[in-house]
């Protein structure tokens, strides 16, 4: 069967995240939304189209462990005992999402923001944002959490789909492809519009992982799958998945440009950088643009057009031979 889609409401400047039924053999759930009360409503009002409630739910799949993706799991969980199914590199921040969104904070408080020169007011206002989203989690219990590998099949909606990891939007990132039906549940690797690479904490004594260029790397396997349709993580299911990555890829590289443009114009900072990127935001929603400027900047790095050099804690970057 294909996918049923739920669209939920969501706060965030994303709009509604979706969440896909299969109905047969038993009832599925591919994602959940956020944990509010107008999530639920519409969750419910979904299921009930089908003649089902939370409680019939036998199984929850989680896509990646991202607030819009696995809100209402704990809650389904409580109320159904459906087990709650994510890739194993993603469990633990199920389990324990406010320790791990912490660890998160930590670090873009006491080196990320600092790094790309943002002003400590502009840096407070970040570190409130990511403070807000981890109290408003709940936790999934450990032991209503089942886990899968990368590259493990899942029987769901009477067929089997593969276990595909697409990091880039986030490390833990799976997809799930159906070869014979070519369908594709791409949750945010395969979006309307481009998703944001999130810059997340690197493990200990690790580089940061330049996220930007791992997406890329990603849009060039889901380039190479024979897909007829994409079920998205927002916005409607689609055709023609070449004809948007090769948007996106084009709409990266023109951007990349302009930031190469910026560096040989004086602009040598992230924080200075994102202000001329993204004049046209509000400076309070200019933070929204710095993950995707890095990722412009791991590119250009990657080619050796510019150079990074941190001075007094701040990175600062540089035209290739200047």
């Amino acid at each position: 069967m294909k996918p049923i889609r739920i669209e939920l409401p969501t706060e965030f400047d994303v709009g509604s995240v979706n969440s896909y039924l299969f109905t047969e053999p038993e009832p599925i759930l591919v994602d959940c939304g956020v944990e509010t009360p107008a999530s639920w409503e519409a969750l419910k009002a979904g299921l009930a189209q089908h003649d089902l409630a939370p409680a019939n739910i036998r199984r929850v799949v989680i896509t990646h462990p991202h607030v819009d993706h696995f809100g209402l799991a704990a809650k389904i969980a409580a109320i159904s005992g459906a087990p709650v199914w994510i890739a194993d590199i993603g469990a633990k921040w199920l389990v324990d999402p406010k320790k791990h969104f912490g660890l998160r904070a930590d670090y873009y408080r006491e080196h990320f923001l600092i790094q790309a020169g943002l002003p400590d007011e502009m840096a407070q206002m970040v570190l409130t944002y990511f403070d807000q989203i981890a109290d408003q989690i709940s936790p999934v219990p450990a032991e209503c959490i089942q886990t899968f590998g990368l590259g493990d099949t899942l029987a769901m909606g009477g067929a089997n789909w593969q276990v595909l990891h697409m990091p880039g939007h986030a490390s833990h990132q799976t997809c799930f492809y159906q070869p014979e039906s070519r369908h594709f549940l791409s949750a945010d690797m395969l979006l309307p519009k481009t998703p944001t690479p999130i810059v997340e904490r690197p493990s200990p004594n690790q580089p940061r992982q330049p996220s930007l260029p791992i997406f890329m790397e990603s849009l060039n396997r889901c380039e190479a799958l024979e897909i007829d349709t994409v079920y998205p993580g927002h916005g409607e299911p689609f055709q023609n998945h070449r004809q948007l990555i090769q948007k996106q890829r084009d709409r990266i590289h023109q951007r990349k440009a302009e930031a190469l443009s910026l560096v040989q114009q004086g602009h040598h900072t992230a924080y200075t950088l994102v202000n001329q990127m993204y004049a046209h935001y509000p400076s309070t929603f200019r933070f929204a643009g710095l993950w995707m400027l890095i990722g412009y900047l791991d590119l250009l790095q990657a080619e050796g057009a510019i150079v990074q050099e941190t001075v007094d804690g701040v990175w600062h970057y540089k035209r290739t031979g200047n």
